[in-house]
């Protein structure tokens, strides 16, 4: 049995948020009033608020309990949220596919689009070319390229990640996921989350802008936890 873990989020002088983590439940204390315990199979979803906090929301959905992205170990709370989150849907968790957010998809349209329309330009007209056009089309690679190698989405099967991009899709074994973790993308006023996976060969893929991106993560930590359980019975064999 792992023990108890607790959080603490001063948002103002004297207005303290605690957070306490243990096996059967989740134990929240807002400023000024009485601790309030909530079973893990109380908590219907996450929802994420770019830039601000994330929301955990509870099957009685009048109570919302807030983990706000200010706090200093924000990232460890939320993945042992995930982490139990995972135990307790073991079973229910199969196969979906994550794919990038419609905000994103439009973005990544625009950048790609204006790019090439500026290559064409560049081909077609070469001579009459603007130099100012040339340093644009040079200066936007390095996002294009971003862009192009950014996963749009991402699988976690029962026995890979399968991850993809706009040039090619990798299966990664969860063997060869050494961590992962959340992680704050952009400045403070207008983060937003992202995971890191750490791979055993020292690599890292970074995902983000995906819809439902917590949910992602309770996937593959739940598959991750069932391959290493079935790599153990496969050792523990005669």
């Amino acid at each position: 049995m792992s023990e108890m873990q607790t959080f603490f989020f001063e948002a103002d002088r004297y207005q303290v948020y605690s957070y306490k983590l243990g096996e059967e439940a989740l134990i929240f204390q807002p400023p000024g009033r009485k601790e309030m315990v909530v079973p893990w199979d109380q908590i219907r979803y996450l929802e994420d608020v770019s830039g601000r906090k994330v929301n955990i929301v509870l099957n009685d959905t009048a109570v919302i309990i807030p983990v706000y992205y200010a706090m200093d170990k924000f990232s460890a709370l939320l993945e042992t949220v995930c982490s139990r989150l995972a135990q307790v849907h073991q079973t229910r968790i199969g196969v979906q596919t994550f794919q990038s957010d419609r905000t994103y998809q439009v973005h990544r349209g625009i950048v790609l689009g204006f790019f090439a329309l500026l290559v064409l330009v560049a081909i077609f007209h070469f001579n009459h070319f603007p130099w100012v056009g040339l340093f644009v089309t040079v200066a936007t690679l390095p996002m294009v390229l971003y862009i192009i190698l950014q996963p749009h989405t991402v699988i976690p099967t029962e026995d890979a990640l399968v991850v993809r991009d706009l040039i090619r899709q990798r299966e990664i074994s969860y063997g060869h996921v050494a961590r992962m973790g959340f992680d704050l993308h952009g400045d403070a006023a207008d983060a937003y989350l992202c995971i890191r996976i750490h791979l055993t060969k020292g690599r890292q893929i970074k995902i983000q802008r995906l819809e439902n991106l917590i949910l992602l993560f309770i996937f593959i930590t739940s598959k991750r936890t069932q391959n290493e359980m079935k790599t153990a019975g496969r050792v523990s064999q005669p």
